[in-house]
This record gives C-alpha cells, sequence and structure tokens, in this order.
C-alpha cells in the first residue's frame, strides 16, 4: 500500500545537559530540551495540559511508578513537551477490564497503549477513539522511525488510527541451531539446502555422533502448542524452506489472496517432513514438546543435533545449563537458514505489527498534537534514545571509548530491583538494538545481525480481523492443523491432499473465507 507522501519538515530538539542527583547520591543525567514542535513555533506548548497515559505496554507491570522527582523519564517527557504526565500501570491480566471500566465510566484515557490490532479496531468502532490521519503529516520523522509494514497495521477502513507502539524484535527467536561438534566428529559441512540438511540429521541419528556407542541422538525436534499448531515450534521453519507457513498465513499476488496452507507448496514441505518422520531423524518426544522451557531441556540435554531456538541460548547463563544438565557445553552454532527449492531463505517471517498507541476520541486537536509531539520526542529523538531505551546514564548505561555501553547486566540484583521502574519507558528500544540485549557472548551479538538478513516481509494475512459471522472459524482452523499434523506424520497419507482442499471447501467454507479476506485487503487497498 502507498503511503501519501510526506511534505513536512520537522525541527531538531535543541539538547542540553542537566544533572540530577538522587538521595542515595547517585549522580544521574536528565536530558532536558526546549520545547519543539512540528512548526518549530516555540510558544506552541507556553500552557501547560494533562495527559492521562493507560501504559500496558510496559516490559515490566509489576515495577511501581516511582515518585515524580526520582522518575527520570518521565520529568524529560513532561519538559519535553510541557505537560503533566499521569501513567496508569495495569497489573498484569487486568488490563482490559480496567481500561473497560474506565471507558464505560467516561473516564476514558488520553493515550492508550493496546497489544492487538483487533483491539485498536474494535475501540474504534465503538467511537472511543480517535482517527489521527489529519495529523500525521505534521511528524515525518515519526513516520519514517517505524517501516510501511508496521504504519499499515494501524490503518483500519482507510484511516490511519494509531501510532506503533514499539518495535517487535525478529532475527534472534527463530535462529537455525547446529551441532558444529557432531559436523567435525562425521566430516560434515555447514548444510545450506533441504536435501543436505535432511543428509545431516540422518548421520546425527545414526552414526553416533557423541560416541558413546548408544542409539540416543537424533537429527531434529520440534513440537507444537497444545492446541495443535506448529506455528514456532520448529516445524513451521522447516516449511519456510519451501515458502509456505500454517496455520493460516496468506500472501497477495496478481491482486489475490494465496493461502500458503493449502498451497501446493504447503504439500512439498509437508513430504519433506514425512521423510523425515519416516526416517527417525526426528525425536519422538516431539509429541510431548508444548512449551518452549521443553524443548530448552532437550538442547540443554545434548542429544539433538539440529534445532530452531532463541540465539539466547548462546548466552553464559544458558550455556551454564547446558553444562549442569548434560555435563558439557557442545559446540552449537548458528547457521544462516536453507535455502529452498524455489529460492527462499527465511529465518522468520517479519512479526506483525499489532501492538499501539491510540489516542481518546474526546482529546481536542491541541491534546492530539501534544500527544504525538510527545511520542516524536520519545520515539525519535536521538540523544534521549537512551534515557529510554537502557535506562539512567551512570547507572544502566554510560560512555566508553566513544560508544554507548549498557551496563544493566552488571548490576546487582538490589540495583535492578531498585530500578526496575524503567522498564516502564523502554518502548522506543528498537528491535535490531544489539545493545540494548547487552549479549555477553559476542556469538550471539553476531547471530542476531545475520540473521536480519533472512527476516522476510510482515504476510499481509496479519492484517485481517476475524468475521464474527463466520462461524466455523475455530472448527475450521483445528482441522487445518489436525490435518497438517497428520500430513507430516504418515497418519493420512499426501495421496488424500485434493481431498483435504475439498473438505475445507465444503464442509468449511472456504469461500466465504476467501470473500472476507478479499472484502479486508480491498479496504486496505493491497488488493484493488
Amino acid at each position: 500500500m502507498q503511503r501519501k507522501a510526506i511534505t513536512f519538515a520537522i525541527l531538531t530538539a535543541i539538547v542540553g545537559v542537566g544533572t540530577v542527583l538522587s538521595g542515595c547520591g547517585e549522580q544521574r543525567e536528565v536530558i532536558s530540551t526546549a520545547s519543539s514542535n512540528s512548526q518549530g513555533q516555540p510558544n506552541q506548548f507556553a500552557n501547560k495540559m494533562k495527559i492521562s497515559m493507560f501504559n500496558q505496554g510496559t516490559f515490566n507491570a509489576a515495577a511501581p511508578l516511582p515518585p515524580r522527582e526520582e522518575d527520570i523519564q518521565r520529568q524529560m517527557l513532561e519538559k519535553e513537551v510541557n505537560i503533566d504526565l499521569e501513567m496508569m500501570i495495569p497489573q498484569s491480566g487486568q488490563a482490559t477490564t480496567k481500561l473497560n471500566t474506565l471507558i464505560a465510566g467516561g473516564d476514558i484515557p488520553d493515550l492508550i497503549f493496546l497489544k492487538s490490532r483487533a483491539d485498536l479496531a474494535q475501540y474504534y468502532d465503538q467511537g472511543v477513539l480517535a482517527d489521527l490521519t489529519p495529523y500525521l503529516d505534521q511528524f515525518p520523522e515519526l513516520q519514517k522511525r517505524f517501516s510501511n509494514d508496521s504504519w499499515e497495521a494501524m490503518s483500519y477502513q482507510g484511516k490511519t488510527i494509531g501510532v506503533p507502539g514499539y518495535d517487535n524484535v525478529n532475527g534472534i527467536s527463530r535462529s537455525f541451531f547446529i551441532r558444529n561438534d557432531w559436523l567435525k566428529k562425521l566430516n560434515m559441512e555447514v548444510p545450506t539446502t533441504p536435501d543436505e540438511l535432511f543428509e545431516v540429521m540422518k548421520a546425527f541419528t545414526e552414526k553416533d555422533p557423541d560416541g558413546n556407542g548408544k542409539n540416543d541422538t537424533y537429527g531434529f525436534i520440534g513440537g507444537m502448542n497444545k492446541e495443535g499448531n506448529l506455528q514456532t515450534y520448529g516445524f513451521d521453519s522447516l516449511m519456510w524452506m519451501f515458502g509456505v507457513n500454517p496455520p493460516s498465513a496468506i500472501e497477495v499476488k496478481d491482486n489475490k489472496p494465496v493461502l500458503l496452507f493449502t498451497d501446493p507448496k504447503m504439500k512439498e514441505a509437508l513430504a519433506y517432513i514425512n521423510k523425515m518422520m519416516e526416517a527417525k531423524v526426528v525425536d519422538p518426544d516431539w509429541v510431548t514438546m508444548n512449551s518452549p522451557d521443553l524443548l530448552d531441556q532437550k538442547l540443554f540435554k545434548g542429544k539433538v543435533g539440529f534445532m530452531i531456538r532463541d540465539a539466547r541460548r548462546l548466552e553464559p547463563d544458558y550455556q551454564q545449563k547446558m553444562k549442569e544438565i548434560s555435563g558439557e557445553v557442545p559446540e552449537w552454532i548458528v547457521i544462516p537458514p536453507m535455502i529452498g527449492p524455489y529460492g527462499d531463505q527465511i529465518v522468520e517471517r517479519k512479526s506483525f505489527q499489532g501492538n499501539s498507541w491510540a489516542i481518546s476520541k474526546k482529546a481536542d486537536k491541541d491534546k492530539i498534537i501534544r500527544i504525538l509531539s510527545m511520542l516524536n520526542y520519545l520515539f525519535t529523538d536521538k540523544e534521549a534514545y537512551p534515557n529510554f531505551a537502557y535506562g539512567i546514564k551512570g547507572i544502566h548505561w554510560d560512555w566508553v571509548d566513544g560508544k554507548i555501553k549498557n551496563k544493566t547486566s552488571e548490576l546487582s540484583k538490589e540495583m535492578k530491583e531498585k530500578y526496575q521502574w524503567v522498564d516502564h519507558y523502554r518502548m522506543p528500544r528498537r528491535g535490531d538494538d544489539a545493545e540494548y540485549f547487552s549479549f555477553q557472548n559476542p556469538k550471539t551479538a553476531e547471530a542476531f545481525k545475520n540473521n536480519q538478513k533472512y527476516v522476510a516481509p510482515t504476510l499481509p494475512g496479519n492484517l485481517l480481523t476475524e468475521d464474527p459471522s463466520d462461524t466455523l472459524a475455530a472448527d475450521r482452523q483445528r482441522f487445518i492443523n489436525e490435518s497438517l499434523v497428520k500430513f507430516m506424520t504418515g497418519k493420512d497419507p499426501l495421496s488424500n491432499w485434493e481431498n483435504f482442499l475439498q473438505t475445507l471447501d465444503t464442509k468449511f467454507d472456504m469461500q466465504k473465507y476467501k470473500d472476507n479476506a478479499i472484502k479486508q485487503f480491498k479496504e486496505a487497498g493491497i488488493i484493488k
């Protein structure tokens, strides 16, 4: 979708530095700015304005808000746009109830963090949220801060009704882990294609790579959640080698929706996994792997040679767990994803921008401009960035050899607990900022950086919201999940693939599903 060309310019904030001393004598630096705004008028924010913020986007809902005089980040926001910021932090699991209670009582917060696009659309339909379309061209830096994909997720019925909440993190949680020590022992190279990967997994299973004389190693393990969904548990990464993914991934090609879970290439992907199952290179415990923690235990035990896991498993804490559980620290390395038969090389798809900042419809033009100016500062000011992304200068980060050094990992438990409230303000951190994660193992940072090259664009199907009149939705999804598992395990032969497609059409009304997708894609401008 083409976004409207940006025609306005924005002045960079004038930055100065002030110093505030805490009660315990620690020096903390506060960035202070002269009031800046989209039109460059220094008196635009002459009158202080009260802004209420419902922040369920905090990275630590349990952290209590500190007194204003100690809350450096809140002071920065308030001084930048001359506001009195009242922040509400709902407790985990209580946010929706709390927000709905406020709305029902007419006390709608001015700025609301929402966790899903469905919530954003729902509250807009209820008349709770403002249309931000008339104002955003005044904030070109804020528009540039997020990708087109992220802004498209804020679009609903042809209007922009939110600002992206924060970057999702990509290129780390879905890393291709392989035992390099086993490769060396078997005199094999790092695989680069599905066929090469299969041969490696077969050798890891059959050729005793750990040298203990027992038939107790496997080439791969994945899993699925308790609902039978294969996503994020490893098998879906194998499917991406063929350019497809379950359970409801939708692409748009030639002005038509393409359902990747019924695409002919899905049949090829399932045949590949079935081949793995038949060759017994998959650890049979995969059927019980319904949580990330269980997959981690397999990683720590060191009896599987290839897995899809988070690159942070290379960090010292996880390495220590490996040593405690298996008695050794295997030489796990992160490798590029395989190049599939159609040229696909995907570690994962960019996460959908579900989270957002929305503004109350009760806010007048001046308040909307003030809030957007605050978000513009929060997300685009380079000088302020480390104070929000990392924490307090001199405590959580500092300048070392001319570069920012994140010191969070060096803090004592007591200090981390004392300043845990800085997590309320970390939203501006960039999803590809390796320094934010404060990696202790250089190999983790290297894997994170390399994986960015293999993060494919977000699929347009993520923009779709559920059709409330589609009474077959849950049963259809369950049938798809169950069928894919049956095909890949061989419980249902792939010769029945056409029967699967026909059942979807006749019993689960796929045409209605497609018609709803086309309607929403047209509204979003993705299909003409």
